[in-house]
């Protein structure tokens, strides 16, 4: 007996599958065809978004018929779901805590390095015929150096034990865990404006909300070294774009690396992408088959799970 109709996007094959012998399923794309998608939500009993967005329209036109969003990522970006509108119409809304976490860190440290040896430019440069340009390349070495990291939660924990490894210091600013969680690993707990001012690499970790939208503008900015480095990994709304593309202009910073941007899409002529300091992926720190593995089957277990009647294991909000 089918438990219900799930909107779900592209998953791993084996995770469909189990689903499908579960409830009746339906794939959608919704960046590749969004209308099917904005036609196809009111009319589940949950959803399944890695992608997605399910608004307060989405929960009015469905009439109480759905049940859940189950997020695959750790957080629930509000502008992906609207939160205040689950609330009033009773639809439980999940997450995957942890589940990108070494993906994610992983990836901090893969564009770190990018930026202070220049791979990206140097790969054009040897596929140019300019072997000869290598010593336009000259980089700096991660060891010895600060990094500052903003959020100290599963995704900031795994960037500063990696920051050991490559005998790094790091600094934290975190205002909602004790001092002892930083220092245990060998760091230090300390404000904002410090650890801009402190840090060679400032890496972001903490959720989009109320506090912390725009919490990296032009005055954060001119606190960093000139040579120093902001790498975002968490929400693109964190950061006050317009200032960024500023500081970026007059070489104010060494660089940027954003995974996140306030749009996503962003518009193809985003002013950002004229500059040379800065580099940029498509959101996809939690894009490796691990990662995206326990996210999907986490996320499907929730489904299933609220659709027989149960409590969800990972709620953000309490219905």
């Amino acid at each position: 007996m089918s438990l219900g109709r799930v909107l779900v996007e592209k998953f791993q094959p084996d995770v469909l599958e189990w689903l499908s012998s579960r409830a009746e399923i339906v794939v959608v794309d919704p960046w590749v065809e969004p209308e099917r998608w904005e036609r196809e939500a009111p009319q589940v009993d949950a959803v399944i978004s890695r992608k997605g967005k399910i608004t307060r329209e989405h929960m009015e036109r469905s009439r109480g018929r759905l049940k859940i969003v189950a997020r695959t990522g750790v957080g629930v970006d509000p502008s992906r779901v609207d939160l205040d509108a689950a609330k009033e119409h009773k639809v439980w809304v999940t997450n995957m805590p942890g589940s990108n976490s070494v993906s994610v860190a992983e990836l901090v440290f893969g564009q770190m390095i990018a930026l202070v040896r220049h791979t990206i430019e140097a790969n054009r440069a040897v596929k140019e015929n300019r072997w000869g340009d290598y010593l336009q390349f000259l980089g700096t070495e991660l060891a010895n150096k600060t990094i500052g990291i903003i959020g100290m939660g599963n995704i900031g924990t795994r960037v500063a034990i990696r920051a050991r490894a490559f005998e790094m210091s790091f600094l934290v600013y975190d205002p909602y865990i004790p001092e002892a969680h930083v220092t245990a690993l060998g760091g230090r707990l300390v404000g904002l404006n410090e650890l801009l001012s402190e840090s060679d690499f400032v890496t972001i970790h903490c959720p989009l909300n109320q506090e912390t939208k725009r919490m990296i503008g032009a005055e954060e900015l001119s606190l960093m070294k000139p040579s120093a480095y902001l790498i975002n990994a968490a929400r693109g709304g964190i950061i006050d774009e317009n200032a960024l593309c500023q500081v970026l202009t007059r070489k104010g910073i060494g660089g940027a690396a954003l995974d996140v941007m306030d749009n996503e899409p962003p518009a193809k002529d985003h002013p950002l992408f004229l500059l040379d300091n800065a580099i940029f992926t498509p959101h996809l720190g939690a894009v490796t088959s691990e990662a995206s593995k326990r996210a999907e089957w986490g996320a499907a277990e929730e489904v299933v799970r609220v659709l027989e009647g149960k409590p969800p294991k990972n709620p953000v909000i309490q219905i």
